[in-house]
């Protein structure tokens, strides 16, 4: 533990030796958002790795629990549980394009910018992060843990399916299906690692 401690302290110290006006500012604000932006665009990567999942789950269903899903397809139906999923594709992306937002203001300009628009951008960041990693992971939550429901059983799912309410895999009256959820996901965890590697180099 103390190893870990020293590493952190240590990392800090570097930052405010040799670190950007930008970056010594940021660990000086002790918040729990207090890490690189490429560092939160990994994360957010992984959530969305995370959130791509949703396919391989439908397609280890049971056949009487795929029978669930709007036309019998778990891939190519849209059923109500995607709903949160397909917020989490979007927070993530809102807020990965804030980050890069901040990234970019600071890469065009930083030895321009005074302390108090550099504050600004730091709440924006912090802002951003809190929907992403909050809102998002509570959201992924929610999505991951309703699919996983399905290895229940099928008379589990049914407790949630009374009469007069909606059950969780009952159509949701959209056309986003749980394919495209996923394959989106899939694809922008990986850009979004790409640009985080990207900017880990620029912003160093």
């Amino acid at each position: 533990m103390t190893g870990q401690t020293d590493y952190i302290d240590d990392d800090i110290t570097d930052v405010i030796l040799n670190g950007s006006k930008y970056e010594r500012l940021r660990v000086r604000r002790h918040s729990i958002f207090d890490q690189p932006i490429p560092t939160k665009l990994a994360w957010q990567s992984a959530l969305l790795l995370a959130l791509a999942l949703v396919a391989p789950i439908t397609l280890a269903y049971p056949s009487a629990v795929a029978a669930l899903f709007p036309g019998g397809d778990p891939l190519s139906s849209s059923p109500t549980v995607l709903m949160p999923g397909a917020l989490v594709l979007l927070l993530e992306l809102g807020t990965a394009v804030g980050h890069v937002a901040v990234a970019g203001a600071i890469l065009r300009g930083e030895s321009t910018l005074s302390e108090r628009r550099m504050r600004q951008l730091l709440s924006a960041e912090e802002m951003a992060s809190f929907y992403g990693f909050v809102g998002g992971a509570l959201l992924l939550g929610i999505t991951l843990g309703f699919f996983l429901l399905g290895f229940s059983g099928v008379e589990t799912l049914q407790q949630y399916s009374t009469a007069g309410k909606q059950g969780p895999f009952d159509p949701s009256g959209t056309e986003l299906s749980v394919a495209t959820v996923s394959l989106l996901s899939f694809v922008a965890s990986g850009v979004l690692f790409a640009v985080s590697r990207y900017l880990a180099v620029k912003l160093n």
